[in-house]
């Protein structure tokens, strides 16, 4: 969907949830008047005080006309009140409960679209963006550490098996015990060693635990911010749902095709949800800082790295196993 089809559809939900407080404030306003028939009519006075207030100021009448009318209307208000309360009914009780109580459910406010209309939006953005990736494919149950090489490697003083033996529980208790205060992770290695099979199995952990997480491909990504930001819309919902979300997954970073506008997105993502203290999880093929830093700005890789536990991935590629 576009952002004007996301739109259109969140002020249509919000206009629902509006109809059906309307509605229900009505059942409940008739089921009282059943009991109170003065009630009734209190309400027609009310009415009828309000409307001609109404009439007289689009027909010009005199300030005093217009205020007696109101005030007609306010010693209406006043009676029901007191009436209501006299036999044990809450005046507020009455009134529609609307979801968003800044805009009452009609979706917008002074400076534009309220932000219940927004976050609506985010979500539906969010949702798509998850529909389209494998969440469901991979959990820490199907990892296989027998498929990495038994073999002592001197730059890690262990085997390789071991080496992703230790990386497999850290991911699993990061999983399992997390929460909005974990590290950032840069899970990084040759193609074919799992990172992105242990990235999925921690969102799948996470969102059983109820957050909000957001799993999405480096390239499919600002692919999006790109499209959104040439159909000239107002805002990138790409950008804001993955800043927003509690656990980010940005997978296979350095697939994307770089532009000077990928790289400014890429810095305010990182920025953004580094100041917010929010996790983020980057997998990569880029193993060496400085071919990072060619790729990407100073800035941008010092703020990446510099946040980041960094889990190096080692072995042989385990999907051509599978063949």
């Amino acid at each position: 969907m576009t952002r004007q089809e996301m739109m259109h559809k969140a002020f249509g939900i919000v206009s629902s949830r509006r109809q059906k407080a309307i509605t229900l404030a009505d059942q409940r306003l008739a089921a009282v008047q059943k009991d109170l028939p003065e009630l009734t009519q209190l309400e027609q006075q009310r009415a009828l005080a309000g409307l001609r207030a109404a009439q007289l100021s689009a027909s010009g009448a005199e300030r005093a006309q217009i205020d007696a009318a109101l005030a007609e209307a306010s010693a209406c208000d006043a009676k029901r009140d007191m009436l209501l309360r006299e036999n044990g009914i809450d005046p507020a009780s009455l009134a529609p409960e609307f979801t968003c109580p800044i805009c009452k459910d009609t979706g917008r406010v002074s400076s534009g679209p309220c932000e219940c209309v927004l976050a609506l939006v985010r979500e539906m953005c969010q949702k798509e963006v998850n529909e389209s990736s494998p969440l469901s494919l991979c959990s820490f149950s199907t990892f296989d550490l027998n498929k990495y090489p038994d073999r002592y490697v001197p730059e890690l003083g262990l085997s390789a098996r071991q080496h992703m033996e230790d990386i497999f529980h850290y991911c699993k208790d990061y999983a399992e015990q997390f929460t909005l205060k974990n590290p950032n992770l840069y899970l990084y290695g040759y193609a074919g060693l799992g990172k992105t099979h242990l990235a999925l199995a921690i969102a799948n952990t996470v969102l059983h635990k109820g957050f909000n997480v957001v799993y999405i491909s480096a390239q499919n990504a600002f692919d999006a911010m790109e499209k959104e930001h040439f159909r000239n819309e107002e805002a990138n919902d790409t950008l804001a749902t993955l800043c927003d979300a509690q656990l980010l997954i940005l997978d296979d970073l350095g697939t994307e095709y770089l532009t000077p506008y990928v790289s400014s997105c890429l810095y305010s993502l990182v920025n953004t949800r580094m100041c917010r203290c929010l996790p983020t999880i980057y997998t990569s093929n880029i193993v060496l800082d400085a071919d990072l830093q060619r790729r990407y700005t100073e800035k941008i890789v010092s703020r990446l790295l510099g946040n980041c536990e960094c889990l190096n991935f080692c072995g042989d590629d385990v999907r051509l196993m599978d063949k």
